[in-house]
């Protein structure tokens, strides 16, 4: 079978639509339907709904599922040829912007001091992109995969306090501040609502980063990771000094480093992984020298 029509098939099953497959692919959505109508033709049966996004029928989940692996064998086979002795290419990485901005940024000089010849990507972005497809190297999430043909480690632990600015005023009525849209549902997000119960926040902001800025600014109290509060020198307070409640410890999150199993043996990709846990065993170590209280 003609491999565009099936990369093709793929691209669009898992992105979830004509013209994100087409995106991805580089080429137009006209050509993307005329592939999905070509090999619809040869199945002689709908492979995919054209809804939004996109559902597949029986003999595409069925299809598809064929399909996965030839496209990882595919990706490991066009690794293989663009590996080189010398580390020279591209490298993708993606993560949240707040990693990208607060930690890796600062260490991006040590980067290209040790590895001259490679080009870095950096994906600021909450979209998780597909390793598999090849639309990212390697991800740092803080929500572990659990499928796929995946290497997956733990680079750190982030905790979280209840920060102040350290000119604000501490009261019964200090106002707190909060996460909301897409982050409103985060573990951390629920642990901060049963600190102030029956007290609405004052602000609400979609954005850990724009949340830390806010509580800078003298605005309120917030939940906030702690490597971040120590890089806008917050200070750390109890609840009950601002008129809340203890309902325990607070949540933790892992940060998780993720690459295709076909990719990581790559001279470049080792490169790269080697630089990040550097870098983020340092930002990790940071925490406890600045002497904010870790949990293992």
């Amino acid at each position: 079978m003609d491999w565009d029509l099936l990369q093709t098939f793929e691209a669009v099953a898992r992105l979830g639509s004509l013209t994100a497959g087409a995106r991805a692919l580089g080429v137009s959505q006209s050509t993307v339907s005329r592939r999905l109508a070509a090999l619809e033709g040869e199945a002689g049966s709908p492979l995919l709904l054209r809804t939004s996004p996109v559902r597949l029928t029986q003999r595409g989940a069925l299809l598809l599922a064929a399909v996965r692996p030839m496209t990882e064998a595919a990706l490991a086979a066009k690794a293989a040829l663009e590996d080189r002795l010398e580390l020279r290419g591209e490298v993708s990485v993606t993560t949240v912007g707040e990693v990208i901005r607060w930690v890796l940024v600062r260490a991006l000089p040590d980067f290209y001091a040790e590895c001259p010849g490679l080009r870095l990507r950096l994906l600021a972005d909450n979209h998780v992109h597909s390793l598999a497809a090849g639309e990212a190297d390697i991800a740092l999430r803080f929500a572990r995969p659990e499928r796929g043909e995946l290497a997956v480690q733990r680079m750190l632990t982030e905790t979280y306090g209840l920060y102040v600015a350290p000119s604000l005023a501490l009261g019964d009525d200090t106002p707190w501040l909060c996460l909301a849209g897409t982050l409103a549902s985060l573990p951390e997000q629920r642990y901060a609502e049963r600190c102030f119960p029956g007290r609405p926040p004052r602000l609400a902001l979609e954005g850990v980063e724009a949340l830390g800025l806010a509580v800078e600014s003298g605005l309120g109290v917030a939940l906030l990771p702690r490597g971040l509060a120590r890089q806008l020198a917050l200070r750390e307070v109890d609840a009950a000094a601002v008129g809340g409640e203890s309902p325990g410890p607070a949540p933790t999150r892992d940060l998780w480093l993720v690459v295709h199993r076909a990719k990581q043996p790559l001279p470049r990709i080792r490169a790269v992984i080697r630089w990040l846990r550097a870098t983020l065993t340092a930002a990790d170590a940071a925490v406890v020298l600045g002497g904010q209280r870790r949990s293992t």
